[in-house]
């Protein structure tokens, strides 16, 4: 089986608008550099494309054959991924945010053909006139919409994958590809989504493991929680994740498979963004998190 992973940090092409025009591109680099050195530990026989700025019309030039090239940068990545499986002969692609950190091998989606293999957000983000989600059982026996993460998915079928380009082609303006990803999953079904990590409550391993939703709040800052806008002086469950037998799980026993950060990195002033950035390494996890991700992830010298 022939087997890519799609890593992507781009903005849009120069005659395109973004909301990060004017911004410091190259500040992912460490963050890039965290997610693809943490996915080569695990999955050295795996092929790689890193796609941003500098090397996008790369990528771009052996031709948007089938779609257009759009003002979205998320529907962009999924046509790029697209591409890779026609172009390259791909049976699975897997796709990952730059802002990820792989923590063990993705045994889910290797092991698995079903056509689309997905995670979900917790707490969920709420239905939306273009589809309507179920209510699923969450962290802590909450109760939340269910809403798939377009930054953590895997495709075993380039029809698949297509389609969801066409549905978020259509709905570009609710969530863009993880709009696509989320009304094929609820409302199309033309082809078979598979979570990895659900139900919950039973599931043995988180895929999305987020600095919001499941182990964060609203915010993390200096490693307390901030609910709707205030402190409330408890530390964040990300502090208590814990590492056993060199694996990585959270306060509740579940293996993370990948740690997400989700902090609207992108509309952030460069000056936000490295504030943040420095509470990443500092302030958001505990001792023994931070010595798994220098020595078991190949994030040494981000977190150093």
């Amino acid at each position: 089986m022939k087997i890519g992973c799609l890593i992507t940090q781009i903005s849009l092409p120069e005659n395109y608008h973004s909301f990060m025009d004017g911004l410091d591109q190259s500040r992912y680099d460490s963050l890039a550099k965290c997610a693809l050195n943490s996915f080569k530990k695990f999955h050295p026989k795996i092929d790689i494309h890193y796609v941003n700025d500098t090397n996008f019309y790369e990528y771009y030039e052996q031709g948007f054959d089938t779609f257009p090239l759009v003002n979205n940068i998320g529907i962009v990545k999924f046509i790029i991924a697209y591409d890779l499986m026609i172009k390259k002969g791909y049976n699975k692609i897997i796709i990952l945010g730059c802002d990820t950190i792989t923590c063990s091998p993705l045994d889910e989606f290797l092991n698995d053909s079903t056509d689309v293999l997905a995670t979900l957000n917790y707490p969920c983000q709420e239905s939306t006139e273009c589809w309507v989600t179920p209510i699923i059982e969450t962290f802590n026996g909450n109760h939340e919409h269910a809403n798939i993460n377009a930054d953590v998915v895997c495709f075993n079928n380039p029809d698949a994958l297509k389609k969801v380009i066409e549905l978020s082609l259509i709905h570009d303006t609710h969530f863009s590809e993880q709009g696509g990803l989320n009304e094929l999953a609820w409302v199309d079904k033309s082809y078979p989504v598979k979570i990895v990590d659900f139900p919950y409550s039973t599931s043995q391993v988180v895929y999305n493991a987020r600095s919001k939703g499941v182990f964060g709040t609203d915010m993390i800052h200096k490693g307390l929680l901030i609910k709707h806008g205030h402190l409330d002086g408890q530390p964040s469950p990300v502090r208590k994740f814990y590492v056993k037998d060199k694996k990585l799980y959270t306060q509740d026993h579940k293996q993370i498979k990948v740690w997400h950060y989700v902090e609207g990195l992108g509309g952030r002033s460069d000056e936000q963004f490295y504030e943040l950035l420095d509470d990443f390494k500092t302030n958001w996890f505990n001792q023994e998190t931070l010595q798994f991700f220098r020595e078991e992830c190949g994030c040494n010298e981000f977190f150093n």
